[in-house]
């Protein structure tokens, strides 16, 4: 069967998630070759650069408000093997049944939105699709024989991605901020590092120029500055433990 197909397929991909996103870059690079500044204008092209770290930022939010709710030993960065200790049906999990997907979706979108390339975000959005659905034939088909029927009932009232503008339930857990901090600083570094690279990449390539706009350049030291405390909280103390 094509979906058992997909199941075995979006296994090998889950144990690879971490990486194989990565050759994105290829598209990328070649888009990039001929960037121009939208409009032929460096402030237009800031305008949308901001726009785009807003998306991104909104998947991070997306992500961060999903983590945040949800118990030990749910919704993790694991790839080695599934595993779930319980399922997730409130809070984003009420209206969209993958919502870390759709903020890394997010998160991607705002990224690639750069360039102002409608073949390589065409490309990049084929591309996820494709990738994310098998891995979420494989979870689901985990989920389903660990939880039965709640899943089931769950997965038909539930949208697979796209989130349905109702029938919101209040999450069922209160919010934990050490969760959100110890699992969300690397999404945050790879926000501040893709488009502070961009942004010189930008003049570099559209004007031969080497050009630091100090805005990106303090929003890159922000990142950077996140991610090593928290890393560094997370590794040596016990602050973030939940």
């Amino acid at each position: 069967m094509i979906s058992e197909r997909m199941a075995v397929e979006g296994q090998w991909l889950f144990r690879h998630r971490g990486v194989l996103p990565a050759l994105l870059l290829i598209p990328g690079a070649w888009t990039l070759s001929h960037f121009e500044f939208m409009g032929g204008n460096p402030a237009w092209q800031d305008a949308w650069d901001w726009m785009c770290f807003g998306i991104s930022v909104f998947g991070l939010i997306v992500r961060a408000s999903t983590v945040g709710f949800v118990c030990d030993g749910t919704s993790g960065r694991n790839t080695t093997s599934q595993r779930a200790t319980e399922l997730n049906t409130t809070g984003w999990y009420s209206i969209c049944r993958n919502p870390l997907y759709l903020g890394n979706f997010l998160i991607m979108l705002g990224i690639i939105m750069v360039p102002a390339s409608i073949s390589l975000v065409a490309f990049c959005c084929c591309s996820f699709w494709i990738y994310y659905e098998r891995i979420i034939a494989a979870e689901e088909s985990f989920l389903h024989g660990k939880f039965g029927q709640p899943f089931a009932e769950w997965a038909r009232a539930t949208p697979v991605f796209f989130p349905r503008l109702h029938g919101w339930k209040s999450p069922a857990k209160s919010l934990r901020w050490r969760m959100v901090l110890r699992r969300e600083y690397t999404s945050v570094l790879l926000i501040g590092i893709a488009f502070f690279l961009l942004n010189i990449l930008e003049y570099a390539i559209a004007e031969h120029r080497l050009q630091l706009e100090p805005e990106w350049a303090i929003m890159f030291a922000v990142s950077v500055a996140i991610y090593l405390t928290l890393r560094s909280l997370k590794k040596y103390t016990k602050l973030l433990q939940v």
